[in-house]
C-alpha cells in the first residue's frame, strides 16, 4: 500500500460500509440483492448520507458568505486606503488590518470553500471503491466482503454491469451510460450548492458591490 493509498484507505472504509449499509436497507425492503436496482439506490443513499453528514459545514458556508457580504464595505475601504501603496510596511499594514477585520467578525474568506475541500477526497474515495474494489483479489473493505463485491460486480443497470461501467474502458455505451447517470446522481447529491445567504442586515453598499 502506497502512501496514497494510506491516506485514502479510512474514507474508502467509510465509503464501502455506509453503501453497504444502505445495501441491506433496500434488501430488507424487498429489493434483488444481486440487482443493479439496489446497489444503485445504495450509491445514492450513500452520497445522500455524506450530504447530510456534511450539513453543519455548508451551515458554517452560508454564515461565512453572509459575513463577507457584511464586511465588503470595510474591506473595500482598507483596500481603498492603501491603494497604491507598494511599500512593505503599507503592505504589511494593509494585511493587519484586513485580519483584524476578518477576526472581528469571526469569518475569513476560505470558510466558505471548505465543504467541497472536504467533499472532493469523498467523492474520489467513492470513484475508487467503484474503479477498483469490485473485482481482483484481496480487494474487500470493511463490510464490503468479497461475496458482497462478487454480486455488486455482477449486478446490472439497463443491461449494463456497474463492473463494466466503473472499470473498463472499452465498456459499451450502455455500461458508459449507467456509469454517467451514476456519476451525475453522485455530483448533484454532493455537490448541490447551499441556498444563498439571506439579505438580513446586509448593509446596501455591500449588496451593491
Amino acid at each position: 500500500m502506497n502512501f496514497f493509498d494510506r491516506i485514502l484507505w479510512p474514507l474508502e472504509w467509510g465509503v464501502a460500509n455506509i453503501m453497504v449499509l444502505w445495501h441491506q436497507l433496500f434488501e430488507w425492503l424487498g429489493a434483488d440483492p444481486a440487482g443493479g436496482l439496489a446497489w444503485g439506490l445504495a450509491i445514492v443513499g450513500l452520497t445522500v448520507t455524506i450530504r447530510l453528514l456534511l450539513i453543519p459545514l455548508f451551515v458554517r458556508q452560508i454564515k461565512a458568505s453572509r459575513a463577507m457580504q457584511v464586511i465588503a464595505p470595510e474591506l473595500r475601504a482598507i483596500q481603498d486606503k492603501y491603494k497604491g501603496k507598494k511599500d512593505q510596511a503599507s503592505r504589511e499594514a494593509m494585511s493587519r488590518e484586513t485580519m483584524e477585520l476578518y477576526a472581528k467578525h469571526k469569518t475569513n474568506p476560505f470558510a466558505s470553500c471548505l465543504p467541497i475541500l472536504i467533499q472532493a477526497p469523498i467523492f474520489f474515495a467513492l470513484f475508487r471503491v467503484l474503479n477498483t474494489r469490485l473485482e481482483g483479489p484481496d480487494r474487500a473493505i470493511g463490510l464490503f466482503s468479497d461475496e458482497l463485491r462478487a454480486q455488486a460486480a455482477e449486478a446490472s443497470i439497463f443491461g449494463a454491469k456497474l463492473s463494466e461501467a466503473f472499470n473498463d474502458a472499452g465498456s459499451s455505451g450502455s455500461a458508459k451510460i449507467v456509469a454517467g447517470g451514476v456519476l451525475i446522481a453522485v455530483v448533484a447529491a454532493r455537490f448541490l450548492p447551499p441556498p444563498p445567504p439571506t439579505r438580513k442586515k446586509i448593509p446596501a453598499s455591500a449588496l451593491e458591490g
